[in-house]
């Protein structure tokens, strides 16, 4: 797949709550990234996130690892940045 040159996206979820949605999530190239290690996605996001992947060409080719933006690991990596995402 990786090697392919079909348009791809591969999206790695995380562990998923029910629950009204919470945003934007948040994502990263690296599975043992800070920021995913809450590991928790609410489905509507989850969702909301793959239609995004199938709308935004930045992702073709990318196998994005997601967390809520709004998980505790999400916040706590958006405070050491100094509020930016």
């Amino acid at each position: 797949m990786f090697a392919s040159d079909t348009r791809w996206t591969t999206v790695r979820g995380s562990e998923l709550e029910e629950g009204a949605s919470q945003g934007l999530l948040v994502w990263s190239r690296h599975v043992g990234d800070p920021i995913l290690q809450s590991d928790i996605t609410r489905r509507v996001d989850y969702a909301l996130f793959m239609v995004e992947a199938l709308e935004n060409d930045e992702l073709i080719h990318e196998a994005p690892a997601i967390v809520g933006g709004h998980a505790p690991s999400a916040l706590a990596c958006r405070r050491q940045l100094g509020g930016r995402s």
